[in-house]
């Protein structure tokens, strides 16, 4: 499988060009579980609520309760990552899953490649590593999914609150 998919991988023909364009606008939402805040919050000294936010999509019952579940990095005011400065990440290192793996996912096993300028226009040199991090990518959010269900389920939720529901439990939102 892996030999496969590296092989879909390198057929791409994708080197990052470094353009920011992942990286930029109103659409780059970019998920992340509690671990991946907590690694950006070791690089950056930043808190956890000046990292991410709640994911925008909620559901809504008659009774006034929210939930959504996960979080996302926040933006700048520009619309931009929160961590692109001139096109390049602050956090490299400690960077989320889907920006290591950009523009790449896996739906089960089959590859995605998400629209970005830079395929076709490059040699995917480092096509073996990039299928390792899809496959790491793969295991820690169904692992994030499958605990996150977990907590769901265990625990009641007060009618009318506002929650964001994670692996580590569900947090009561102040505001929207």
């Amino acid at each position: 499988m892996k030999d496969e998919l590296t092989k879909k991988i390198r057929e791409a023909c994708f080197t990052c060009t470094l353009c920011g364009a992942c990286c930029s606008g109103a659409d780059n939402e970019v998920m992340v579980s509690p671990d991946e805040v907590e690694a950006l919050m070791q690089e950056t000294s930043l808190s956890f609520s000046e990292i991410a936010e709640p994911y925008p999509d909620w559901m809504e019952s008659p009774d006034g309760t929210k939930i959504t579940f996960g979080w996302v990095l926040k933006r700048g005011a520009d619309g931009n990552c929160l961590f692109l400065r001139d096109n390049r990440c602050t956090v490299y290192a400690s960077r989320p899953h889907i920006c290591r793996t950009y523009p790449f996912m896996l739906d089960g096993d089959e590859l995605i490649i998400s629209e970005c300028p830079a395929v076709g226009c490059g040699d995917s040199a480092d096509a073996e590593e990039t299928a390792d991090a899809l496959f790491f990518r793969r295991d820690a959010e169904d692992k994030e999914f499958f605990a996150t269900e977990k907590q769901y389920q265990k625990h009641s939720i007060v009618s009318g609150s506002t929650v964001v529901i994670d692996s580590r439990g569900i947090h009561r939102q102040n505001t929207i």
